[in-house]
């Protein structure tokens, strides 16, 4: 599966062990399942990055649903 991030950028799904937030940063984490490749998407502040994963999160249950 893929998942869209803005308007530029695609990740498959197949080779993602997690996403998150970084607590310290205004970045989300897209962690790799070898666990040493990791993207960090920057946002100009916290408020931006969390609209943006709480995006992502609505998306992927959408996912989730649509293929159950």
């Amino acid at each position: 599966m893929w998942l869209k991030l803005g308007d530029t950028e695609v990740i498959n799904l197949d080779y993602i062990s997690s996403i998150k937030k970084n607590p310290s940063k205004p970045t989300i984490e897209i962690i790799y399942h070898d666990l040493t490749n990791i993207k960090a998407l920057n946002f100009p502040g916290n408020e931006e990055r969390d609209r943006a994963f709480a995006a992502i999160l609505d998306n992927l249950s959408k996912m989730r649903l649509f293929f159950q």
